[in-house]
């Protein structure tokens, strides 16, 4: 009950705040601050599950404290990464967990079954079955805070797949960052910022520092030129050192090349972003 009653309560907060006159935007910025103020409060949930030839395991930083409209975006937004189709109580952080766990699992029982089948019962030619995932809180500002998925996948092929990318969210009420907070993402200045960024990644992983189009060409599996590469499909998402943009493999590059990924400071990305977007880190 207390919990529903400070959810209530945030909520009222914020439809103050749009219902006050501008006279007293003073005061609603006050609000929103007290709102920003609130410690995030977390703990660690874990699901292990581990036999014969077949992993899960999930790590998150489950909310547990805080705003309650941040919290509440926070807890979603964990569902969400995990499959999307949990439907009680949101406050039962290890529940949810082990729910998502225990769908994995099944998961691939499933498939390591088929492929035992397909194999005439023969399980010596079965490598494995796996599925990892850490949801884990990365940075904290004033304004914003941000978390790091990292999730992993093995369906007894000849390699597994990895992710990352991150998700930053506005701690007055949750809201995400999204690429709508950002603009003039297509014109040269920033195709420009997209193909140093690539370049610096791909020279740390060479021999030699990538300086010319053709050399960059040889790391790229797309189509587009050089000069206009598309962004990332994953919003950016923003730590101490910047905005970071982050590749997937196979999204623009060998699967050995891995992800490839560049970080923008936030004052070099300050004509990239909206207004909303320059508030959220307090740049002004």
């Amino acid at each position: 009950m207390k919990k529903i009653l400070t959810l209530i309560l945030g909520m009222m907060i914020v439809a103050s705040c749009d219902l006050m006159p501008k006279s007293s935007s003073e005061n609603s910025n006050c609000n929103l601050s007290e709102l920003e103020e609130m410690d995030f409060e977390t703990e660690e949930l874990n699901y292990s599950f581990e036999e014969g030839k077949i992993e899960v395991s999930i790590k998150v930083d489950y909310p547990t404290d805080g705003n309650p409209l941040l919290v509440n975006a926070v807890r979603e937004f964990i569902s969400e990464e995990l499959g999307g189709t949990y439907a009680d109580n949101l406050e039962e952080g290890q529940q949810l967990v082990d729910f998502y766990g225990d769908i994995l699992q099944k998961q691939l029982q499933k498939s390591y079954q088929e492929d035992v089948e397909a194999n005439d019962g023969n399980e010596e030619n079965i490598n494995g079955f796996y599925r990892h995932y850490a949801i884990n809180k990365n940075y904290e500002s004033d304004h914003f805070i941000t978390y790091i998925v990292e999730s992993g996948i093995y369906l007894n092929g000849a390699h597994g797949t990895e992710s990352h990318y991150g998700l930053t969210f506005r701690k007055s009420d949750g809201r995400r960052l999204c690429n709508e907070m950002m603009r003039n993402l297509y014109t040269e200045d920033f195709y420009a910022i997209i193909k140093k960024g690539l370049m610096e990644y791909f020279s740390e992983g060479s021999n030699e520092r990538v300086n010319s189009d053709e050399e960059l060409k040889s790391f790229i599996i797309t189509d587009d030129d050089v000069n206009y590469l598309p962004l990332p499909r994953h919003t950016p998402y923003i730590t101490k050192e910047g905005f970071v943009f982050t590749y997937q493999p196979y999204e623009i590059s060998f699967y050995a090349a891995g992800m490839p990924q560049f970080t923008i400071r936030a004052d070099k990305m300050k004509p990239f972003l909206t207004q909303t977007a320059l508030n959220m880190l307090d740049l002004d």
